[in-house]
């Protein structure tokens, strides 16, 4: 029989790629989402969710929409092995002006899911976390200092410690995951790489905020997956992990790849710095490698080629 995960943010750029992932692997999926439209366009999360219907195991995957603040938990099972949780409010400019979005899905939605998940036999509850944890240069291993720099970042240090409070006192089996710039086919539209192939592609202008030498440890989405699905099957590690890629590139340098790879120029204006922005972020990933074993296989230039020709593609239909 096979183990049964229920995953979170389900239709999400992340979510709905560990869903297929799974799926492959003969894994039962519950999917849930609640396609919430602060972020981005429900549209969008349902396209997610028509790929994964495009599995050949689809008859191992269910979806409910659900809302993990308001909703009925009744409604689930209880015999889950794993929970994944991928959902929550993202993105860094936007915290600044709704703070009530996020508050309410990365803390009182996850505070009722984890006061669910603690009743049941769950052998893993794995919660997606970010590097916006350690503030404007992310640029350390699991031990450096949390010193969040955005509303958000801050959102998302008090789920970390919420889960962990939970494990102390429940023993409920918790590995946080701390994802540095995840980026690939179907990367969230409000996201830098996804903005700057929308640009190149349509001929519309780029806002740059900044002088574009801000880095960022770019994670191609399937090495995320990867990643996910070994600490959800580990036997239990650290609690808490940096899941990142082993090249940083600055914006500059990644406008320049696609501008060559698209063989266009990118129109360009100029902004001040945004509040909350990370400058650099290079995250230490030896104790993933260590503890689970794990690798990032694809590399900044191959990814972005990737993501670029999926985005081509789905622009032009």
């Amino acid at each position: 029989m096979s183990k049964k995960v229920l995953v979170t943010g389900a239709a999400g750029f992340i979510g709905s790629n560990l869903c297929i992932e799974l799926l492959k692997r003969n894994y039962s999926v519950v999917g849930i989402d609640n396609f919430l439209a602060d972020s981005y366009s429900p549209i969008l999360k349902k396209k997610n969710l028509s790929s994964i219907a495009l599995m050949q195991s689809k008859k191992d995957f269910e979806f409910q929409e659900f809302d993990l603040r308001h909703d009925n938990y009744d409604v689930l099972d209880r015999d889950f092995d794993y929970v994944v949780n991928e959902a929550a409010m993202p993105g860094l400019p936007q915290s600044w002006s709704n703070f009530e979005a996020y508050a309410s899905n990365n803390l009182i939605g996850l505070q009722k899911l984890i006061e669910w998940a603690k009743d049941t036999s769950l052998h893993k509850f794995v919660q997606a976390s970010t590097s916006s944890v350690y503030g404007k240069n992310a640029i350390t291993d699991e031990g450096g200092e949390t010193k969040p720099f955005s509303p958000y970042g801050v959102t998302k240090l008090a789920a970390e410690n919420l889960l962990l409070s939970y494990e102390a006192n429940f023993e409920l089996p918790i590995h946080i995951l701390r994802y540095f710039s995840v980026y690939g086919p179907g990367q969230r539209p409000d996201m830098a790489y996804a903005r700057i192939i929308e640009s190149l592609v349509n001929d519309l202008e780029f806002p740059k905020f900044g002088d574009g030498n801000q880095s960022r440890s770019n994670t191609f989405v399937g090495d995320i997956v990867d990643a996910t699905i070994l600490a959800m099957t580990c036997e239990k590690t650290k609690n808490i992990m940096n899941i990142c890629g082993d090249e940083s590139a600055s914006l500059n340098e990644v406008i320049d790849i696609l501008e060559r790879y698209s063989g266009k120029k990118l129109i360009v204006r100029e902004y001040p710095d945004r509040p909350g922005d990370q400058k650099h972020t290079a995250g230490i990933n030896s104790l993933a490698k260590r503890e689970l074993g794990w690798q990032p296989r694809t590399n900044l230039l191959e990814g972005i080629s990737l993501q670029y020709q999926h985005a081509r593609k789905a622009l032009a239909t």
